[in-house]
């Protein structure tokens, strides 16, 4: 069978090499991506990524991998990844291109053949070759070749070219690292014409804390967007600039107690970080309305001429708010580009249990100096030309490092992957 796989992720890695020991013919599209596993590491266990056919393989060509007390993506990237992707690359074509169409050859997503399946036509993907590469490959490796290109073919490559080649499989492992839009309907009023710098999408939301670092006097009010595990890495990412009592932070969730999902299936540590984040900022604010009730009845006490003179005490309001069982439904922006408004709705059908006083009204805005989307994450844009289940194509999502057992998830979902595959090229009984 000859395969195709998309992503440079762990689990894309593992399926190259799944293949590679079953004997398929593999072209591995391993364009590079965000690197998730950087940014959840400490979640990580130190056999975190790797298998007993990848140990095995690495020992075979000596150069065995030794696991770290704690898992560092640095180290393994280098003594994991980089000596496994080489090793691949001398049986099977490992290509650092980016694949931008999945379609079959020749079929409409209309069509299927008479008295055959679709899976009868294969698949053909189209992928952008950066002609610059290839002109430096002649000039180090033919150099009288590239001495005869002439310059103005040298000068016509200056843009990405398109190929493509088919397949009878296809596996898109890549990494979903965007969120499309503020709202989790996919679509949100007035989106597309706020500023990218004040809002900012999935792992890109993971980065504030540099932009806090640097804009501290500026960026007082952030509201977050969703309560899945990028949300618990983001929130909990924000202590330090949370400890600081000018900061407001604004968590909307369509949860009815939000993070309530997460800390029933996070990572340990992950959860425990998450929990005592929470609770000390309510602690905090329970002592604040605490010593609001005592100032209250201070002032209740005193005489009416005196009353008249002294301020009444002002109910304070948490510095982390959370608009559960919400929808951000639109995004506007001042035309000085300093603050942002969103418009949040909270249907009748969705409970709101965390601060239900937020719920009074069903429609409201708030106005913050940031917004951070962590809704539930998607691939890159890839024009995917297919019918839905179309036998011959799979794709997985890889779990977030700081959810519970998530490289034995992603295992577990590959091994389903192979054992459909299996079914398309083999007897029932044959593996």
């Amino acid at each position: 069978m000859k395969l195709a796989i998309l992503g440079s992720s762990p689990i894309a890695l593992e399926a190259a090499l799944r293949f590679h020991l079953h004997g398929a013919s593999l072209t591995w599209f391993n364009a590079e991506e965000e690197a998730i596993e950087a940014h959840f590491e400490n979640f990580l266990s130190e056999a975190a990524y790797t298998s007993e056919s990848g140990l095995e393989l690495l020992k075979g060509i000596g150069a065995p991998y030794k696991s770290q007390s704690t898992f560092n993506f640095s180290y393994w990237k280098k003594n994991y990844y980089e000596p496994l992707v080489n090793l691949l690359g001398q049986e099977h074509k490992v290509k650092a291109h980016e694949v931008v169409s999945i379609a079959k050859r020749y079929l409409s997503q209309e069509e299927t053949p008479d008295h055959k399946s679709r899976f009868f036509d294969l698949f053909r993907l189209v992928y952008q070759v950066n002609p610059q590469e290839f002109i430096k490959e002649q000039e180090a490796t033919n150099p009288e070749t590239f001495e005869r290109l002439s310059k103005e073919l040298v000068d016509s490559l200056q843009k990405n070219i398109e190929m493509y080649e088919d397949f009878d499989l296809v596996l898109d492992l890549r990494k979903a690292i965007f969120c499309p839009s503020i709202s989790v309907t996919g679509r949100a009023l007035g989106e597309g014409r706020v500023s990218s710098d004040h809002v900012s999408y999935g792992l890109e939301a993971l980065k504030i804390f540099e932009e806090l670092k640097a804009n501290d006097h500026e960026i007082r009010e952030i509201a977050l967007i969703g309560s899945e595990a990028l949300s618990a890495k983001i929130i909990t990412s924000l202590k330090e600039w949370l400890k600081d009592e000018r900061s407001r932070l604004f968590v909307v969730s369509e949860e009815a107690i939000p993070y309530e999902k997460f800390i029933d299936e996070g990572e340990t540590s992950a959860v425990n970080e998450l929990k005592i984040l929470l609770n000390e900022m309510d602690n905090e604010f329970q002592h604040e309305i605490n010593t609001f009730h005592l100032k209250l009845r201070e002032w209740q006490s005193l005489d009416d001429f005196v009353q008249a003179k002294v301020l009444k005490p002002v109910e304070p309001i948490p510095r982390l708010v959370f608009f559960s069982g919400h929808n951000a439904t639109a995004i506007d922006q001042l035309i000085d580009k300093r603050r942002l408004f969103l418009t949040l709705e909270k249907p009748d059908f969705r409970k709101g249990l965390r601060q239900p006083e937020n719920n009074l009204l069903e429609l409201k805005t708030i106005g913050v100096d940031r917004v951070l989307v962590a809704n539930k994450m998607q691939k890159s844009k890839l024009e995917i030309l297919l019918i839905p289940q179309e036998k011959g194509f799979f794709s997985m999502d890889s779990a977030l490092p700081n959810t519970k057992n998530a490289w034995e998830k992603d295992l577990q979902q590959l091994k389903g992957i192979e054992n459909e595959i299996f079914k398309l090229f083999s007897p029932a009984d044959a593996h």
